[in-house]
């Protein structure tokens, strides 16, 4: 996969992460916002699955995802109600989880696996075994995927958020199916780090204004 291609994903995934946001915060009711979120986590599962295998400075990688979980954590709080750790904090634990893998410490990512059940953050082991999931997309596509279908499915049975399902839909973009437009413009190197946290602290500004 290509460096346009890996942009687009991007971009989509942060792209349907602020609809999905947009909803909780001021269409709850509204189910269709929430559809359109479930492409989100997936797409990042995925960014952060090939970041771990290509980064040559793993733990500087580690580091700034660590670092904007600990930044957007207080916004989070206020924006959503909620004390649980934000998604980032999930995604430097998946990301943790699958470099001891692919460095032979399996007992290491076992531990972070089965601890990742009992960890208070969005979308806890779910998201872990997602990221760990991605982390085969490279060399077994149908592997990756019937895994998602099957993590989908006990999450689904767990917390009967059964939307989620729709998740599922995502590889989509992963394999240009629904790639419409070539998406050559260069985002900026830490859009993403910034991004983050930056919509948040927007949402949460105009929603504190409205209120």
């Amino acid at each position: 996969m290509g460096r346009e291609q890996r942009q687009f994903i991007q971009f989509i995934a942060a792209l349907t992460m602020l609809i999905d946001h947009i909803g909780m915060v001021f269409f709850p009711s509204v189910i269709g916002f929430r559809a359109i979120g479930r492409l989100s986590f997936p797409l990042f599962a995925f960014g952060i699955a090939e970041g771990v295998r290509y980064t040559h400075r793993f733990w500087l990688y580690f580091g700034r995802i660590l670092l904007t979980a600990v930044l957007s954590q207080p916004i989070y709080m206020l924006l959503f109600g909620i004390t649980q750790g934000n998604p980032l904090f999930m995604l430097a634990w998946g990301a943790a989880a699958l470099y001891f893998f692919r460095q032979g410490k399996k007992a290491v990512a076992a531990v972070l696996l089965i601890g990742s059940y009992f960890a208070d953050m969005s979308y806890g082991w779910y998201g872990v075994w997602t990221i760990f999931c991605f982390g085969l997309y490279a060399e077994r596509e149908s592997l990756c995927f019937y895994g998602q279908l099957l993590l989908n499915i006990l999450y689904g049975l767990k917390t009967r958020a059964w939307i989620q399902l729709l998740s599922l839909f995502s590889f989509g973009f992963l394999d240009g199916k629904w790639r419409v437009a070539a998406f050559s413009k260069k985002l900026p190197r830490y859009f993403f780090y910034v991004f983050y946290p930056l919509h948040l602290l927007v949402l949460w500004g105009i929603k504190a204004g409205i209120s």
